[in-house]
């Protein structure tokens, strides 16, 4: 159980003690009308029994305080509600923000390492379970079984064998709830693995929407999608089927308390060990007890159905975050010293890679797809951590600085380009508020963007869709490079920047950048090697290691794979297809 607590609380049990102390007294202050039955019951008995006299002004005291105790009872739900339900939403809320700073900070291998219907799934139904958690079944369960305890105890005081019929069916029910939650807890695993995988079958059935639709496969497709969600079915049907008839079971063994009360009172009765007031009375307070019981008894069930939801949050939370200490407040430059990496559980992609990046200079790397390039750029960012050498950042090695601080030096453009649904301005000035209309125009202009931009219907407050889907692949390539630009930092890390770019655009985009390479410095990937004639440092990797360095004019004399490359682009540029 304590365990639970700190999943759900995100290792603040101490959380808990409010809305489960407010759940024992509200639970509580509701058998204060039993007791008050108990007591007229007593009142009225003694009006039938010598000296056969009726204590009215006590029985109106009594009803007084039934009175007062409804404009009492509201008051105590009130306050109850608000530091119950109220409180579990609000820390719901802030644990939500939490889950999202912690994957803020994972490296792409943490993202890599799962399905996305897991993260959505996750984010989706965990937290409600723990919203619900929070505020009823973990604080149920602890209040509500102290009060019967108390309750028990108050009762056996009075008379432990009517104490004892009451909660007679308590043990039975627990121990048959306790055999059911294990069979909960195996069903509630295969729901979630389905829900994670129907999840994941309709987030890649969207994204490969224009693909499924290029090559006609939209029915093939959907039944990948038809069978995730038909096996989700199957299996939730099962869940609610097996727990759902056992739970049933044990709730009806629970209603159970007033005729075995009833059967105790009358043997006990009929023996002349009981008074008839004490069995009216004790009945009463039977018929109180069943509510309190069913839903402890029940709430034992959905607890470790919820469990499922704590433990996968908490594997999140409880993931390390990448390492570093260290602020850097200026890097210009990378040095690599005998670097090796490879992806979770495969073969090395990179293999004893040393360089050195020269400050306020163009780096390029060149090669072969699948040579590398992208992962070695990837490095750099800090998107993953290397497994063997150094990579240095003005001295202090990438991996004691924080990522932050990292980043906060760094300006990525993917070959991807992926902008957020909004406006272009808001893509613009992303993470950068205080930018000027005159240095994002300025920045548009370079990045060749600005003519297209001002041309759509509301130029820079023109909405595009998820992902830029509204924008061509040329038009989505110049605003994130113009976005690199607006972020003013030492360092740009580019991968193949030009590459959905036509002829024109290419070659003023290479002149903003040639001009960008004289104020910081540039990493970027080339597949087009006109492109990076003008870098002073060319680099030449094939299957993760660099084979040649140098400038253009340098490599193209050489016998090796640029030369090679140079001359095939060149012939390539001649070629015409012929009508036959």
């Amino acid at each position: 159980m304590y365990k639970m607590i700190r999943q759900f609380t995100f290792h603040h049990p101490k959380e808990i003690i409010q809305p489960t102390f407010w759940l024992f007294f509200s639970q509580a202050f509701s058998i204060l009308p039993a007791i008050l039955a108990y007591m007229a019951v007593y009142i009225l008995g003694q009006a039938f029994s010598p000296p056969f006299t009726l204590d009215l002004p006590l029985l109106i005291k009594i009803a007084a305080i039934g009175l007062g105790y409804v404009v009492l009872q509201y008051i105590v739900e009130l306050v109850s509600y608000y530091n119950t339900y109220g409180r579990a939403y609000n820390d719901t809320a802030d644990k939500r923000i939490a889950y999202i700073q912690k994957l803020r900070r994972q490296p792409l291998g943490f993202f890599s390492s799962r399905e996305s219907g897991e993260l959505i799934s996750s984010f989706a139904s965990d937290f409600a379970n723990v919203e619900y958690t929070m505020c009823y079944w973990l604080p149920y369960p602890i209040g509500v079984g102290l009060l019967l305890l108390v309750s028990f105890l108050c009762m056996a005081f009075f008379d432990w064998r009517m104490a004892a019929a009451i909660f007679t069916m308590l043990p039975v029910c627990a121990v048959l709830m306790l055999r059911i939650a294990k069979v909960k807890e195996k069903h509630s695993r295969q729901v979630m693995e389905a829900k994670t995988k129907a999840a994941t079958q309709l987030n890649e059935y969207l994204h490969g929407m224009k693909d499924l639709k290029a090559y006609h496969h939209t029915g093939s497709g959907f039944d990948a999608l038809e069978k995730a969600f038909s096996d989700l079915r199957e299996v939730s049907l099962r869940d609610e089927a097996v727990t759902g008839s056992l739970s049933t079971l044990c709730a009806s063994l629970i209603k159970f308390i007033v005729p075995v009360t009833a059967a105790a009172g009358l043997y006990l009765l009929m023996g002349g060990s009981l008074t008839v007031l004490d069995f009216a009375g004790f009945l009463v307070l039977a018929t109180k007890m069943t509510e309190p019981a069913l839903t402890l008894v029940s709430s034992i069930t959905a607890l470790r159905g919820m469990a499922l939801s704590g433990e996968r949050l908490d594997k999140v939370m409880t993931t390390p975050d990448p390492s570093g200490t260290e602020e850097i407040s200026h890097g210009e430059r990378y040095k690599f010293d005998g670097v090796s990496f490879h992806y979770t559980g495969g073969r090395d992609v990179i293999h004893d890679v040393t360089l050195h990046t020269p400050a306020g200079a163009l780096t390029a790397l060149v090669g072969p797809s699948g040579s590398g390039k992208s992962t070695l750029l990837r490095l750099m960012a800090r998107f993953w951590d290397y497994q063997d050498g150094h990579i240095r950042m003005e001295g202090k090695e990438l991996r004691s600085i924080t990522p932050e601080s990292l980043l906060a030096q760094v300006s990525m453009v993917m070959q991807n380009a992926y902008l957020f649904r909004g406006t272009i301005r808001e893509n613009l000035c992303f993470g950068n508020e205080s930018i000027t209309e005159q240095q994002m125009m300025e920045a548009c202009q370079k990045a060749q963007c600005h003519d297209f931009i001002s041309a759509l219907p509301e130029d820079y407050d023109t909405v595009v869709g998820e992902g830029g889907a509204t924008l061509s692949g040329g038009e989505r390539q110049r605003i994130s490079l113009a976005r690199a630009f607006l972020k003013n930092v030492p360092i740009l890390l580019l991968d193949e920047p030009t590459a959905s770019l036509d002829a024109d655009n290419e070659a003023m985009v290479q002149k903003a950048l040639d001009d960008i390479a004289k104020e910081r410095t540039v990493v970027m990937i080339a597949h087009r090697l006109k492109t990076v004639r003008n870098a002073e440092q060319i680099l030449v990797l094939e299957d993760g290691r660099i084979t040649q360095k140098g400038t253009h004019s340098q490599l193209v004399g050489m016998d090796g794979l640029y030369s090679r490359l140079w001359d095939l682009q060149s012939q390539a540029g001649n070629y015409t297809f012929k009508q036959s």
